[in-house]
């Protein structure tokens, strides 16, 4: 009887340590386990799924033997969501040749913060610029950076009616000081010297 009385009072004591000891090892356990990554947000989701088929689009270039605009195939993804499919038409662009036969009039350091399109048709471009050496920017080349970042959206997407050109979120009256935009640019065929160059 005596035994049993013993061992029923040493069980108590034995349940708790052994209890204190599952919550001083779980403890241990998340204190020293690597911190969980967090989860990707909408924004910093991928434009396109690996199974989607690949396609052509055209973006605005500058010829280098006559100074002519004219169109540089570049491959994007046929991503199920159309404004991915724009975005990534629009990053062609930006990323696109600085050398050769035909070259982007992107001046060099130029990047996309954000790319939406409104229920009217109206394409907004928000850009950051705080990589480009502004002063080695004059107006020929502001003037041809936006009018072929214009063509190449409304030349490959038939919903694109007028864009909208931001600086890191806000209105801006000129680029890099030279060439005044609007509120919105429509879509019309750029000239050079006069002449159509579509």
């Amino acid at each position: 009887m005596k035994l049993r009385y013993i061992l029923k009072s040493l069980w108590m004591p034995a349940a708790l340590l052994a209890a204190l000891g599952a919550v001083m090892g779980a403890w241990k356990l998340l204190h020293t386990a690597p911190p969980l990554e967090p989860l990707p947000s909408t924004a910093a989701s991928p434009l396109y799924e690996a199974g989607d088929k690949t396609m052509t689009v055209y973006v605005k270039a500058v010829a280098a033997e006559d100074g002519k605009l004219v169109n540089q195939a570049a491959t994007i993804r046929e991503s199920k969501d159309r404004v991915n499919q724009m975005k990534q038409a629009l990053l062609a662009y930006l990323d696109g040749p600085r050398t050769g036969r035909a070259q982007v009039p992107v001046p060099e350091g130029t990047a996309l913060n954000e790319f939406y399109l409104t229920p009217t048709g109206s394409a907004v471009a928000d850009l950051s610029l705080a990589q480009v050496e502004r002063d080695k920017v004059g107006f020929y080349q502001e003037a041809l950076f936006v009018r072929c970042l214009i063509d190449t959206l409304t030349g490959n997407f038939f919903e694109i009616k007028q864009v909208k050109i931001l600086v890191d979120g806000q209105d801006q009256p000129t680029l890099f000081g030279h060439y005044a935009l609007g509120t919105s640019e429509a879509a019309m065929p750029a000239t050079v010297n006069g002449n159509s160059q579509f």
